[in-house]
């Protein structure tokens, strides 16, 4: 089984990688620093040699590097079972390559790109899947006009800015699941748990020392989910939100299908230089 994977490098991402080895998967591991991944790649070879592992350069603020990261797999001419849309940034303000609010451009559009890119592999490879990480953080997010997707983040620790990414990150699969294009494809979004990873290096102080609360979960138990997403037969409604390996609600914001048009939308306006 062939998985692509963002954001593999530490934390959530890292240790779902090295299940799906432990499971014999070939993985395709899609990050920015070719540094740390080559010491997962040693890694995984010592604890799971039948497994193939390769890197794929990916700078998920750029949209032309998200194109050449999508190419670079084509080019292999490999059947594509499982894209697990797993990186993402947070407590860091500023904009992407493309003039986007970071969080949103990074967790959300280089990731909507990078899917629809994949979309005709992935359709060409029986019960294939498309996996989201999302989070719970989607509850507290708050929708005034599309202007904030452009505007750079106001909010401490840019808490807010991170929420609204993880709800694009739900409109993203909801909407997948409605079209016709992506009808072969099975797509879940889920929310990992509240990790203890490097996601809150970026955090300002005081408010990093949340990072290191005792209650929060470490990584090998956030991989679960994504885990569980990747692994199970089950017949779940194809669009689902998941959390604690089990289908959870979402916020009635990530019900607002017309928002999710909205949104699928927007993303393909700002797409649309990179498909050519």
């Amino acid at each position: 089984m062939n998985i692509l994977i963002t954001g593999s490098t530490s934390g959530i991402g890292r240790e779902t990688a090295i299940g799906l080895a432990l499971q014999n998967c070939d993985l395709f591991l899609a990050n920015r620093s070719k540094e740390k991944t080559d010491e997962l790649i040693k890694h995984l070879a010592n604890i799971a040699p039948q497994c193939k592992a390769r890197f794929i350069p990916l700078e998920l603020d750029s949209l032309q590097s998200v194109k050449e990261a999508a190419q670079t797999f084509i080019s292999l001419h490999e059947p594509l079972d499982i894209l697990i849309n797993n990186a993402g940034v947070l407590g860091k303000k500023g904009f992407t390559k493309e003039g986007y609010e970071l969080a949103f451009g990074t967790n959300h559009l280089g990731h909507f790109l990078l899917t629809h890119l994949l979309q005709p592999i992935l359709s060409k490879t029986p019960h294939s899947k498309i996996i989201n990480v999302a989070s719970n953080a989607h509850w507290s997010a708050k929708f005034f006009s599309w202007n904030q997707v452009r505007n750079k983040a106001t909010s401490i620790a840019a808490f807010t800015e991170y929420g609204f990414s993880k709800l694009a990150n739900i409109w993203h699969i909801n909407e997948i699941a409605t079209l016709s294009q992506y009808q072969s494809i099975t797509a879940y979004s889920l929310h990992p748990g509240v990790i203890k990873t490097a996601i809150w290096r970026h955090i300002p102080k005081p408010f990093n020392l949340l990072g290191s609360m005792p209650t929060l979960m470490n990584s090998t138990d956030g991989a679960k989910t994504t885990l569980f997403c990747a692994n199970t037969k089950e017949p779940y409604q194809n669009g689902q939100y998941f959390s604690d390996c089990k289908p959870a609600e979402i916020s009635s914001l990530a019900k607002d299908r017309k928002l999710q048009k909205e949104l699928w939308n927007l993303s393909m306006e700002a797409i649309s230089l990179f498909l050519n």
